[in-house]
């Protein structure tokens, strides 16, 4: 049996807000779609994680003996992410998001480089949309000024398109280093009720979306095993 790991952030939890916007992991619930999967996943995932904490998490793993066929690397949500309470306070100023591109490249290339010496093969994937305006919303649920956040965005689909150059230079590596590539955001952006995929804080998905997510994923894994 082939023998996969994920190393990722909240969505590869399954993780989805209630009401209150408190946070639960619903992975074994959409787990439970592939109970007769023919390769073993092991994941690694960790709510908030960014690709440094990935790298850190791979480089445990690999000094402990890890053994396996192939490694999902899916990062950018928080790494692309700013500290919005510093935008808020400081609206005039610029900010440096949490990982900056080049930061995040450099990364995902170590990664890439450490699991090939291993013989693991290195799978990256483009990242789902995110809805600008409920994330907006949601930022600004809990007292901060919409109104100082918004001047130092410019618009509220900055946001988006932010999230979207990290997409983007997971997609430029894979092409460059000849690393397999996992078309998730294609997937999402095809999708006649993409807004029903998306959770109400804008960044994580619904049962639906991660429903979407995880048979992506799961589509590409049982390509490669057939073949």
């Amino acid at each position: 049996m082939a023998r996969a790991y994920i190393y990722g952030d909240s969505l590869l939890k399954a993780t989805m807000p209630d009401e209150q916007f408190h946070y639960h992991f619903h992975l074994p619930e959409v787990m439970e779609r592939y109970s007769g999967r023919q390769t073993e996943v092991v994941n690694r995932s960790k709510m908030g994680a960014t690709v440094r904490k990935g790298q850190a998490l791979l480089e445990h793993d690999l000094r402990r003996g890890m053994q396996a066929d192939y490694a999902l690397i899916a990062y950018g949500g928080n790494d692309s992410d700013f500290d919005w309470a510093a935008v808020q306070a400081h609206p005039q100023e610029s900010h440096l998001p949490r990982t900056t591109l080049a930061d995040f490249k450099e990364i995902l290339l170590c990664m890439i480089r450490e699991l090939r010496e291993r013989g693991v093969q290195p799978v990256l994937m483009t990242l789902p949309p995110i809805d600008a305006q409920r994330y907006l919303d949601f930022l600004c649920r809990a007292g901060r000024s919409r109104e100082r956040i918004m001047d130092w965005l410019g618009d509220t689909q900055r946001i988006y398109r932010h999230q979207e150059l990290y997409s983007d230079t997971v997609a430029h590596l894979a092409y460059e280093t000849g690393t397999p590539l996992i078309e998730v955001r294609e997937s999402f952006l095809n999708e006649k009720r993409l807004p029903g995929l998306i959770a109400s804080d804008g960044i994580h998905l619904t049962m639906e979306g991660y429903t979407k997510l995880f048979d992506t994923l799961a589509g590409w894994l049982r390509g490669k095993i057939i073949h």
